[in-house]
């Protein structure tokens, strides 16, 4: 009897077999995501030659979910080295990309790898490939919003919800309703971002996925909070952190935490529980060894100790949190980051330093999300009003407004959404219908007083700043000469031409200035600056007096070194027989070569310490003291002085030193030893 079962039972066991390597590859996935380490060493402990290619995407999305990155692209690799398959590469390619920007955080190099999945899948018809194309269309999504680039996510999102539901996908079409609504939730789109919630939430419910229902929990959460519906919003948060914490998604519920802490930080009164939030999500984060989730919590504390009126603690927390993303290239949180940071400094009366952080992110305010450009547009007003550019201030004061007031539509559509969901609940319950009616025409007629106030509040900010500009304009009418030649003013309207050619800085003084202010007075001196700036070409589109110097910014298609020769003897012609003893120096610095675009206003400053360093290299006193001293700076090489530190003087010796930066004195250029005589 035993004999005659033996190949029964063999029969059992190849059949088992069978059904084990033919069990569908998506199934596999998930198992791999859910049981990471258990699949990897099952994988890990067969021999690598037996190891189909379907096996070793099995492996590289354990390892992904494990966060070995090395191990992860190792296998993917021979997942392109072992199939030709297209539907097996695009896999590949993706998740390549999801290693890219997950582990390596290199979200430029994952869209390289998405685009090769794309092309890969971009004709396909069966529904596998089509799944997976709407699963490549969400990483589009979620690469494009990571580098903060809201508009072209958008689409991509669309195209996967479009793609999902034709092919009547309800997994896909899950994922991508969450994807569109949290892309919606941050371009402040909050009435659709709660539909496509909503929708995401019935499909969750219907297809019993937990990890996907603690996700819409998450943005629910986030998009109540929007609306100011603290409450409702703790709700859901608590409620995704339950799920998060019972799916054991450590990462997942490390956001929760930060995100449940930014709610508490809405009121003050609430900063204690924010901060044993913000406490246990930094101490996950450091176990989870993950650089961008330290810098959220980073950023969540810099947040607490403002609310704590800690300001020294909150500028540490902040230059930290700034360091960490831009180390990670996240530009979405840099963003964040900047613009809470130069609150601070705004609030500091540090104008400066304020600017220097908006000029940075400014190249990337048009694509950011929404509520990052009012930010961006509100504290730029705030800037240029301390400033004193009223021009300035009113258009960015302008587009604040504007961004504010479709922030306040967005609010009150979606709260009028909520409000009739209600009521169309209520309906179906038996209550009075005039007092349906009534509550009604109440939130019909509060909705309207929000849009008619906010409306009058912006017309009323936007008369005031006109008012105060003029004002403002009339009573500096006398000092306008000094406001021309405010070194700052000078900065900005060189910043504006960053995306030119051929800009270069001129910078004419006397080598003795202060020598000569203390014989004739320093009246004397700045007058003939003073006249001369006034007789200025129309190629000079910027100038400014400061410490003694002429700072002149021009653009021409001439040599620049015949236009400074040319500027130095009109000027040397102005020079009084009183101020006969002082040389007229002058250093030509191509901006253009010199500093990467967008120019910083720190970047700017350090060019000042060239002139008295060019002057230092060129020797002593010369002996025709009527003779001008023409020096120029020339970039040899990419980057060669790092501007933006704070020994810029020894990083340019250091340039010149090494050939990397060029210095001639009157059309003599001079060898790179001249630096080691101040070494």
């Amino acid at each position: 009897m035993h004999a005659l079962n033996m190949p029964v039972i063999i029969l059992i066991l190849l059949l088992c077999g069978f059904t084990a390597q033919a069990e569908p590859l998506s199934s596999r996935m998930v198992e791999a995501s859910d049981s990471a380490e258990q699949i990897s060493n099952q994988l890990l402990s067969r021999p690598a030659d037996s190891l189909t290619a379907e096996d070793w995407l099995v492996l590289t999305e354990a390892q992904l979910r494990l966060r070995n990155k090395d191990a992860a692209m190792d296998a993917v690799s021979h997942v392109l080295d072992v199939s030709h398959k297209p539907y097996l590469q695009a896999y590949a390619y993706l998740l390549k990309a999801q290693i890219y920007g997950i582990l390596y955080r290199d979200t430029v190099i994952a869209i390289t790898q998405l685009e090769r999945a794309e092309h890969l899948l971009q004709h396909a018809e069966d529904a596998a490939s089509l799944a997976l194309y709407s699963d490549v269309l969400q990483n589009f999504a979620q690469a494009y919003n990571q580098l903060g680039n809201i508009p072209q996510a958008l689409p991509y999102a669309e195209r996967s919800l479009a793609l999902a539901v034709r092919q009547q996908q309800p997994e896909a079409e899950l994922k991508a309703r969450i994807t569109l609504g949290r892309l919606m939730l941050q371009n402040n789109a909050y009435s659709q971002a709660y539909q496509q919630l909503n929708s995401a939430l019935v499909l969750a419910t219907q297809l019993q996925d937990d990890d996907a229902l603690a996700s819409i929990h998450l943005r629910l959460g986030m998009a109540y909070r929007k609306i100011e519906y603290h409450s409702q919003a703790l709700q859901h948060l608590l409620e995704a952190k339950q799920r998060y914490q019972h799916l054991q998604r450590q990462s997942s519920y490390t956001y929760t935490l930060i995100y449940i802490a930014e709610t508490y930080l809405e009121d003050n009164q609430t900063a204690a529980e924010a901060a044993a939030y913000l406490d246990e999500a930094l101490k996950l984060a450091h176990e989870q060894n993950d650089l961008l989730r330290v810098g959220i919590v980073t950023l969540g504390l810099g947040r607490l100790a403002v609310v704590q009126q800690h300001e020294e603690l909150a500028l540490q927390y902040f230059n930290d949190a700034l360091q960490l993303f831009r180390q990670q290239q996240v530009q979405t949180y840099l963003q964040e980051t900047s613009l809470a940071l130069a609150d601070l400094l705004l609030q500091r009366q540090q104008h400066a330093q304020a600017g220097q952080l908006l000029q940075e992110i400014a190249p990337q305010m048009p694509q950011a999300a929404a509520y990052l450009r009012y930010r961006f547009h509100d504290l730029s007003a705030r800037l240029f009003a301390g400033q004193g550019d009223w021009v300035q201030a009113y258009q960015n004061s302008q587009q604040a407004n504007t961004l504010r007031f479709e922030q306040l539509a967005e609010q009150s559509k979606l709260q009028l959404d909520l409000i009739n969901q209600g009521l169309q609940q209520a309906k179906t319950e038996p209550v009075a219908d005039i007092a349906v009616n009534t509550v009604t025409d109440q939130n019909e007629r509060q909705l309207l007083y929000i849009y008619i106030l906010a409306a009058l509040c912006m017309l009323l900010a936007a008369a005031l700043l006109v008012a105060t500009a003029i004002l403002r304009r009339n009573s500096k009418a006398r000092s306008e000469p000094q406001q021309q030649s405010h070194w700052n003013s000078f900065c900005l309207r060189l910043q504006q031409h960053s995306a030119k050619t051929n800009i270069s800085i001129l910078a004419y003084g006397l080598d003795n200035s202060l020598q000569l202010k203390m014989q004739h007075g320093e009246q004397q001196l700045q007058a003939v600056l003073q006249q001369f700036q006034q007789q200025l070409p129309t190629t000079v589109f910027a100038s400014c007096l400061y410490d003694d110097v002429l700072w002149l910014a021009v653009q021409s298609e001439a040599e620049d070194n015949t236009m400074q020769q040319t500027l130095a003897g009109q000027l040397q012609q102005l020079l009084p027989e009183t101020l006969a003893t002082g040389q007229l120096i002058s250093l030509q610095l191509p901006v253009s070569d010199l500093l990467e675009s967008p120019w910083l206003t720190k970047e700017i400053n350090a060019l000042r310490e060239a002139l008295w360093l060019s002057l230092a290299l060129c020797g002593g006193p010369s002996t025709d003291r009527r003779q001008p001293r023409l020096m120029a700076l020339h970039s040899r090489q990419h980057r060669a002085c790092e501007w933006r530190s704070n020994m810029v003087r020894q990083d340019l010796l250091n340039a010149i030193r090494l050939g990397g930066i060029e210095l001639t004195c009157n059309n003599a250029v001079l060898p790179a030893t001249v630096a080691d005589q101040l070494a």
